[in-house]
């Protein structure tokens, strides 16, 4: 267990990302559960406390182990995971504000006939008024 679990860390799996490998599994399993049942318990009356310990060696063990692909690669633990999905949608949300910005720059700005012709109209006075007054 030791061995396992050391290598789950250096793959920078945090202490929590250990206890949801170990109560979740990978893919749904039977009856479509995602979630792994109870680890074995100890009874005094049916095992011994080395039976116990074995069988409970071997459950963390293969629970553990379906966190390892064929090729003997830690998948990404759950943190890494979110943290993947999180630095995904931070870089989508950039590019879609770039690429909002070029649209923006590269648009003609449209005035309308009535906003060139109010400002038509507006220095057409502006001036008429500056030669009444004799400027």
């Amino acid at each position: 267990m030791a061995i396992s679990s050391r290598s789950f860390g250096l793959t920078a799996w945090t202490v929590a990302d250990i206890h949801h490998a170990l109560n979740w599994r990978t893919t749904p399993g039977l009856h479509n559960r995602e979630s792994w049942g109870p680890l074995p318990q100890y009874n005094r009356d049916t095992q011994s406390y080395i039976d116990h310990c074995r069988a409970l060696r071997g459950a963390l063990k293969f629970r553990l182990l379906q966190w390892v692909t064929t090729e003997g690669e830690i998948m990404l633990s759950q943190s890494q995971r979110m943290d993947a999905a999180s630095a995904h949608a931070r870089a989508h949300a950039r590019a879609t504000t770039e690429r909002r910005a070029k649209l923006t720059a590269s648009r003609p700005t449209h005035q309308s006939a009535a906003a060139t012709g109010a400002a038509k109209a507006r220095a057409a006075l502006h001036a008429a008024r500056q030669a009444q007054a004799g400027y």
